[in-house]
């Protein structure tokens, strides 16, 4: 199935990324990324020895270098964003892994290559609609070998806490409701309270399974975050509590049969 015109449209006015490229990149540098967000992709990822890796939505390439530095053969990046794959490239340049950069929509996407293992950390809460969540599980399907799995971390349809209750670890979550396709404002705060904005959309946990179900992903498992013991122990007792309590963000995995 292939998206209409006000598919795309809608696509294309999603957060722009090209104009605030270099802020998110230092949004990265916050600690909750590192001890909950990182810890916990790469607890459901697991050994990624010699594995052929896709890495969608890879925004400059944080993860895609952190995956080749952990033992991947090959990662190949994608993201719809100018700003953030010139990132990537520059990172690149500046300390050669061999990775490869590609600037495409994850909608529309066709490497005509299959992967052991697909990436998309914070793609799938882009999707405003259950048919769009479909297609990017056809892409996801169709760019995995057989036996190839999914990962990914993403928005928690599941979230209740109040928009402040984040603030601690500089950033914040707001739901406009949570009726299928609302919006999600996410700020990212510096030191001199400073911020960006980032739109994600709501989708129940029960549209993601199905989803990804009809698209040919199978064993569906959801992964609640957790902190690092090196998070734990660089901050005093009960830091992590909100997060961990609250689940703002959390794990996804899949496989192809």
């Amino acid at each position: 199935m292939k998206p209409n015109q006000q598919d795309l449209n809608r696509h294309r006015m999603s957060t722009n990324y090209n104009a605030i490229a270099r802020e998110y990149q230092a949004s990265k540098m916050l600690p909750w990324r590192k001890h909950i967000e990182s810890y916990t992709f790469f607890q459901v990822v697991g050994d990624l020895s010699n594995l052929h890796v896709l890495d969608l939505a890879c925004g400059e390439g944080f993860y895609t270098r952190q995956i080749k530095l952990r033992g991947a053969a090959e990662v190949v990046g994608v993201d719809i964003s100018d700003g953030m794959i010139q990132l990537a490239k520059e990172a690149e340049a500046q300390n050669p892994l061999g990775l490869v950069y590609h600037c495409q929509d994850a909608l529309l996407l066709n490497l005509d290559q299959k992967f052991d293992l697909i990436c998309a950390t914070y793609l799938l809460n882009y999707a405003q609609t259950a048919d769009e969540l479909f297609r990017m599980g056809q892409v996801i399907a169709n760019h995995l070998k057989p036996g190839g799995r999914f990962v990914t971390i993403n928005s928690n349809p599941d979230y209740q806490a109040a928009v402040e209750a984040m603030f601690p670890y500089g950033f914040t979550r707001e739901n406009a409701d949570y009726s299928e396709g609302a919006e999600i404002t996410w700020r990212f705060y510096q030191s001199d309270m400073s911020h960006i904005a980032v739109t994600n959309y709501h989708l129940a946990k029960s549209t993601h399974e199905t989803a990804l179900s009809q698209a040919g992903l199978s064993a569906i498992q959801w992964h609640a975050v957790e902190a690092s013991p090196e998070g734990v122990a660089a901050h005093d007792e009960g830091y992590w509590n909100a997060i961990v309590s609250s689940q703002p963000i959390i794990g996804l995995s899949a496989s192809k049969a």
